[in-house]
């Protein structure tokens, strides 16, 4: 496989020299592919319109791709000759630079004809995916493909993605959409954390009643890997167990009785679970090269019964690896565990290399490399960083995983704690970031994660993946400003090279002022409107809530809440903003309505915040009577936005558990852990319409 830093894309008006030339370029007009290509150069010649191709001719040796992208797929297989106008030509072989690398491709077009050329199944598939995009935005902007010529490789061999359902379960047609637009960027694979979620045969009381059954995944499996992507399983073990040991019939596996979140490693039992899960879920994703253990945030040795003379919580752990490793080895899957545990044991984790922690650091890594012969050689460990991947102990992770001839994977985040909308400009940087260093140290591939501890849609955590699929194909590709104008119009048209990126900016920044806007300071601590209005019990309080104005004393509540009220003027304009741009984007954009419904819905959501904020203003300083209809219209305008929300969520997701879904019950404090319904997401909401109406007098 060639490694070597990619140029700039860029059209230019000859053919390439081999990679690693800079010839003068200027920019391309109109077309974004998305992940970016190595090297794309403008040649002479007439290109193709939008609808000139008709069929499909394919070279010695060479078969019809099992799956075409939707505008080749009508192409009929025929006779012709390659370069002949209209002729789609596809060869599995050289057609002159193309990649040695299997996933690589040429794509050529020349005189309304083209041709692709690759070494593997994969490579053809990705070039007419590369194709396809072209020939969208031609069709788009209603101009013509130009003479091009594209030579592409991945710097990342297994560029993964992370679905989760802990705390939520989407339709299964979602899930084949999804699979279908991750193959459009090149992501091949899937680690899928099914905790609850999948009907297992041998436990069946661990999966929900509403889970996915095994055939049901199955046949995702097999769809997916038409499409060249990899779905492999994520079954929580060790710790994360909340979802198993939450059950009675599973007390008796508990690291601290007092606790569902870890298994005793010392209980013989807990492996015969633990291994039959995994064979339910080796079985749902037949053919996968991995199961994902889990491993991570996770302390044993807390009772007597679960410690052994001169055994530490760190022995625990690998004695618990090294089982399940000989496992997963004996049915032909690679394990894959989070790193975290041994770094902290280590106390390396999290630390710099100088100051005071100096001597901590150098202890750190010479203890680790000293009980190296602990960690299996046949383990892929993933080191997981969802911030800044560049800190010191990070890389130095990366380096001593190399120096001591052990596998690793590198994992960013699309969205880590946040509700309702990922924060921090859809973690595009640390994505990036991630990808490089993965990259750079010829890792064994990165997964982008995307956790359902608040359960945001799945819909919202897309720029995070599309980011993931640019930096792992082109680590030193497009700038994160270029690349969020090439994902707005990849998923919406050409409206959204500039408006997507702008309106995913004004959600981000009015969810992140709403998530503390009804925050109060009370004996030193705040007070926490996620926390209180989701409170279990009744009297599960933290500080004092904002309260109502006093009728007695007319305007004091509005100047002690000055600032609050300012703010909420400030982001009712922004959401004016942010309505206007979705309102013109879904008028212009050419597909991704789904999402900018949801999008305008959330946006409408959280306006309700700032509006109740200054009718109760209005009550502070007009008095009730004066401004009941007022508040009681901001009331219903509320319902109405919650209700739209709801009925456009529930086009893919199941909004409620089944009757009787027993909660996981652990330290995590997940909000969307705390309801069976959807009910969570407008909890703020909620808890200020019934101090409202109350204040008001209202039932």
């Amino acid at each position: 496989m060639r490694r070597v830093r990619p140029l700039p894309l860029v059209l230019v008006m000859t053919v390439p020299a081999l990679p690693g030339t800079s010839p003068a370029t200027v920019e391309p007009q109109g077309f974004e592919i998305l992940p970016q290509p190595k090297h794309l150069t403008l040649v002479e010649g007439d290109g193709l319109m939008s609808g000139g191709l008709h069929t499909l001719v394919l070279g010695p040796g060479t078969k019809r791709p099992a799956v075409l992208p939707p505008l080749l797929a009508p192409l009929t297989t025929g006779k012709g000759t390659e370069g002949e106008p209209g002729v789609l030509f596809l060869s599995m072989g050289n057609i002159g630079q193309t990649p040695t690398h299997p996933e690589g491709y040429e794509l050529i077009i020349a005189d309304g004809s083209v041709r692709i050329g690759s070494r593997g199944e994969a490579g053809l598939f990705y070039g007419t995916q590369t194709l396809q995009q072209l020939l969208e935005d031609g069709r788009d902007r209603g101009i013509d493909i130009p003479a091009l010529h594209i030579v592409d490789w991945p710097e990342v061999d297994y560029r993964a993605v992370h679905f989760d359902v802990k705390h939520h379960l989407d339709r299964m047609q979602y899930y084949y959409d999804a699979v279908d637009r991750l193959a459009a960027m090149k992501i091949n694979a899937v680690i899928w954390e099914f905790e609850d979620k999948l009907r297992y045969r041998r436990h069946p009381i661990v999966g929900a009643d509403h889970a996915m059954s095994i055939e049901e995944v199955a046949a995702l499996t097999r769809y997916a890997r038409e499409r060249h992507v990899e779905i492999s399983p994520l079954v929580q073990g060790l710790g994360h167990a909340s979802f198993i040991l939450k059950h009675e019939e599973y007390y008796e596996l508990r690291d601290d009785p007092a606790s569902d979140w870890a298994f005793c490693p010392l209980n013989e039992r807990t492996y015969e679970v633990q291994f039959e899960l995994y064979l339910d879920a080796i079985d749902a994703t037949p053919g996968s090269r991995y199961l994902h253990i889990g491993g991570d945030e996770v302390e044993v040795g807390a009772t007597e019964t679960c410690r052994a003379p001169g055994l530490s919580s760190f022995d625990l752990l690998m004695l618990w690896l090294k089982r399940v490793t000989a496992f997963a080895t004996e049915h032909e899957r690679i394990p894959i565990m989070w790193d975290d545990m041994p770094l902290k044991h280590a106390r390396v984790y999290g630390i710099p290399p100088d100051g005071e922690y100096a001597r901590r650091w150098e202890e750190g890594w010479t203890w680790l490399s000293e009980n190296v012969d602990l960690f299996p050689k046949n383990v892929v460990y993933m080191r997981w960083r969802y911030d800044d991947p560049t800190y010191p102990w990070n890389v130095r992770a990366l380096q001593w995983y190399r120096e001591q001839g052990l596998r690793a994977m590198t994992a960013s985040a699309a969205q880590d704690f946040w509700p309702l909308h990922p924060r921090n400009g859809g973690k595009v940087r640390p994505i990036r970031d991630f990808n490089r260093l993965t990259a750079e140290y010829e890792l064994e591939g990165s997964l982008c994660t995307a956790w359902d501890d608040n359960s945001v849609h799945m819909e919202f955590y897309w720029r995070g993946w599309a980011a993931h699929a640019e930096y792992a194909w082109s680590p030193h590709g497009r700038s994160i400003a270029e690349f969020n104008a090439a994902y707005g119009q990849r998923r919406f048209g050409p409206a959204g090279r500039e408006l997507a990126p702008r309106v995913h900016d004004g959600l981000e920044a009015a969810l992140t002022v709403g998530d503390t806007i009804f925050e109060v300071e009370s004996e030193g601590r705040w007070w926490a409107g996620w926390d209180r209005a989701l409170a279990r019990e009744p009297n599960d309080t933290v500080g004092t809530p904002l309260e109502m104005p006093d009728p007695g004393a007319p305007g004091v509540w509005s100047g002690h809440n000055a600032q609050r009220l300012a703010t909420a003027r400030t982001e009712l304009d922004r959401y004016d903003a942010t309505a206007m741009m979705l309102g013109q984007l879904m008028s212009d954009a050419t597909r991704g309505r789904f999402a900018l419904r949801l999008m305008s819905a959330l946006n409408d959501v959280q306006a309700s915040s700032w509006r109740f904020l200054l009718a109760i203003a209005e009550c502070d300083t007009r008095g009730r009577d004066a401004c009941r209809s007022h508040l009681l219209t901001e009331v219903e305008r509320f319902r109405d936005a919650e209700m739209r929300f709801l009925a456009i969520f529930g086009e893919t997701r199941f909004l409620a558990n089944p009757p009787g879904y027993r909660f996981d019950q652990n330290q995590a404090g997940h909000i969307a852990n705390m309801r069976n319904d959807s009910s969570w997401i407008f909890a703020i909401q909620r808890a200020y319409v019934e101090r409202m109406l109350v204040w008001l007098g209202d039932p």
